[in-house]
């Protein structure tokens, strides 16, 4: 199928059809409110049934400045009504996730989602080990979401998926994680063969996705997003702008200059039946910016997402503009 003919049908399907899992074909709830303030607009998490919002915080920043701005970050996006922050245990060897434990958990941790990922490639530190360390870093006694860091191919893929799994089951039974998933950067395989191992355990999924990954050679939207569904995982959107490229290489409004603005590249996104649009914020401003499109997002028509689509169609093999597929980062 090619990929405008894909497109056709996947975004038919995303707007209103029983082809997909009613958690997926329900639109968006109104932004309303709760003890914090004003919330966006929020989504069905998959077949966990929670409500996420639309926009979640990347973890990885956290870490990156002085305590003062990675409180000011967290709290200008509690502010912006962003519900859902991310984390991982590889990112700054466990700092961010202690920035959460200072900034985030002793106040809200009642009103955020929150999910953190593990590394299990250490063979001195298991999966287990891991998990309450990053529970007492960041000071909670469970996280939502629990999820493989990182799956690189299939191999990789076999060697910790399965295992992972075992730890997940016992930790949920102890009240540790409430849901758990996998992430990848890399290739398309090693998500398809995350699926076949963990079946109906595959609560939620992880994945680079935007225009440009629409028309790579390997693309997440194509081979991965209607094995999510159909599975009923949850999928979350990440590295939409490249990682962030596109915002340090190309400013100003246009995210592929003369092709298609930051808007409309990330509404593509907001478009396809995802939970969670998963971006990495390093400023307050980046935070607004993007709380303002996410609240400004409605559902588009397929015309138009086939249009936005077609406006980078032709820049499958500029190298610059291929997804993100660093494992390690």
């Amino acid at each position: 199928m090619n990929r405008r003919k894909f497109l056709h049908s996947l975004v038919a399907a995303a707007g209103a059809s029983t082809l997909l899992p009613s958690a997926f074909s329900v639109p968006l709830s109104s932004a309303g409110s709760d003890k914090l303030g004003k919330r966006l607009p929020m989504r069905v998490l998959g077949k966990t049934g929670e409500h996420v919002s639309l926009l979640g915080m990347g973890g990885y920043h956290m870490a990156t400045g002085t305590d003062y701005q990675s409180q000011e970050l967290i709290d200008t996006a509690l502010e912006e009504g962003i519900r859902f922050f991310d984390c991982a245990v590889k990112y700054h060897n466990g700092l961010s996730e202690s920035v959460y434990g200072k900034f985030l958990t002793p106040k809200y941790r009642d009103e955020v989602y929150l999910m953190t990922k593990c590394d299990t490639r250490d063979p001195e530190l298991p999966a287990q080990q891991q998990l309450e360390a990053s529970l007492r870093r960041m000071k909670t006694d469970y996280v939502d979401l629990w999820m493989v860091h990182t799956i690189i191919d299939e191999q990789d893929a076999e060697r910790r998926v399965s295992d992972m799994l075992e730890t997940a089951q016992k930790a949920k039974a102890e009240g540790k994680i409430r849901h758990f998933g996998f992430s990848g950067h890399k290739n398309t395989k090693a998500h398809l063969r995350a699926i076949e191992l963990l079946q109906e355990n595959a609560e939620v999924a992880l994945m680079p996705m935007s225009p440009n990954d629409f028309v790579s050679d390997d693309s997440f939207i194509i081979n991965v997003l209607p094995k999510l569904i159909e599975n009923g995982t949850a999928p979350l959107a990440m590295k939409t702008m490249n990682a962030g490229q596109f915002n340090r290489n190309h400013g100003g409004k246009n995210a592929v200059p003369d092709r298609i603005s930051l808007e409309e590249h990330q509404w593509f996104t907001l478009s396809l039946p995802i939970a969670t649009w998963i971006s990495g914020m390093q400023t307050v401003q980046q935070v607004k910016e993007n709380a303002a499109i996410a609240r400004s997002y409605t559902e588009l028509s397929e015309s138009d997402r086939l249009a936005l689509a077609d406006k980078v169609s032709d820049m499958a093999n500029i190298p610059s503009l291929q997804p993100y597929r660093q494992w390690n980062t």
